[in-house]
């Protein structure tokens, strides 16, 4: 046997004298596994933090006329039930533009609808949040008129739902020629939609995918480009949304008062002859110590079309008030003070689908 030197038997002495603090890491799982098996011990049970779910604080109106609470911030919306004048409201937010509140209302099946915000009467100085909204990833496109959604890139295609101006929606692809964009759209079939790319304000077009009629990409040179002369695209605007209002049922009530509401602003659309042909707006003026009230009028179109404007009492259309045409601005009507009078507003006779948004300013001036 051969002798160890004497530096390392020294060396050797000294290890097993004094030990080591702490063995490599492979021996010490070693030992665990196989030598001294142990449970690991259970951590005692340890509570999970709250989940912070943020709420805004419901700030208190009170509205001043008669309202539809719809199921979204605009006349297009299903009207979810009435709210008389004089009542409560618990406001939550608005809507981008600020014209419509979302409100407690829990009948509806989240708890939540919309009422115009002109008809709510608020402390001075409050300050109404805006709505929290995700920001769509990826391409993304801005609506600049109300559109159809439909199930395929044509007119031809079921429509799906309506889009408001202003929104953004989230853009995933486009059709060979461009014409129209595919869109991420909850209702559509697997979460897509298609809409008109006239009407999409966007600078991602370039870059999306071409997708056939069903959403299927298109290989590079299969698809064959279009030939023949270029041809100038038709806007292809949706009729307007059926809200169901009517003469015994209007769109709005608006009872003008001394210490109430002095003017109203009503915004909607009607087209001829699909869609909704009809809108019904009822008012009844105030006057101060005196039978005539004075009632200024303003109505505003765009749209491929104009309007009929009829003023009725009672069931019955009225003559010789005279006449409210679309671009009349601060017209002075006379009508009876606490009488209620209805508007009736059409679109006038023409070929193809008329479609016509307007705006009514009423103002009652005592």
């Amino acid at each position: 046997m051969k002798k160890l030197g004497f530096p390392l038997a020294v060396l050797l002495l000294f290890a097993a004298a004094c030990g080591t603090s702490e063995p490599p890491a492979a021996t010490l799982a070693s030992a665990s596994l196989t030598a001294f098996p142990t449970e690991t011990p259970t951590p005692p049970d340890t509570p999970l933090p709250p989940t912070l779910t943020f709420t805004p604080t419901p700030i208190e109106g009170t509205l001043t006329t008669q309202v539809n609470v719809r199921s979204g911030p605009g006349t297009s919306y299903d009207s979810l039930g009435l709210l008389n004048a004089g009542e409560k409201v618990q406001i939550l937010n608005k809507d981008s533009r600020g014209e419509w509140y979302q409100i407690l209302y829990p009948s509806a099946p989240q708890g939540r609808g919309w009422v115009a915000a002109q008809f709510v009467q608020i402390a001075a100085g409050t300050e109404v949040p805006l709505e929290a909204t995700p920001t769509p990833a990826g391409p993304t496109g801005r609506v600049m008129q109300r559109l159809n959604v439909r199930s395929g890139p044509g007119t031809a295609f079921d429509s799906l739902g309506l889009l408001e101006p202003d929104a953004i929606v989230s853009l995933s692809g486009k059709n060979i020629t461009a014409s129209w964009f595919q869109i991420d759209y909850s209702a559509g079939p697997d979460g897509r939609g298609w809409v008109t790319a006239q009407y999409i304000q966007t600078d991602a077009a370039d870059g999306l995918p071409v997708l056939d009629d069903y959403g299927n990409p298109v290989t590079p040179g299969a698809a064959e480009t279009p030939s023949g002369p270029a041809t100038t695209l038709t806007p292809t605007v949706g009729p307007a949304f059926t809200d169901e209002d009517s003469r015994a049922a209007p769109a709005v009530r608006v009872n003008f008062s001394a210490a109430g509401t002095h003017q109203f602003i009503y915004s909607s659309q009607v087209s001829a002859p699909q869609g909704d042909s009809e809108d019904w707006v009822e008012f009844t003026p105030y006057a101060a110590g005196g039978t005539d009230a004075r009632l200024i009028f303003s109505l505003s179109c765009s749209g491929n079309g104009a309007l009929t404007v009829e003023l009725w009492q009672g069931g019955v259309s009225l003559s010789g008030w005279g006449t409210l045409e679309c671009g009349d601005l601060e017209k002075l009507i006379t009508l009876s003070a606490g009488r209620s009078y209805q508007i009736r507003l059409t679109p006038v006779a023409g070929e193809g689908l008329r479609l016509v948004d307007y705006v009514l300013t009423v103002q009652d001036r005592p």
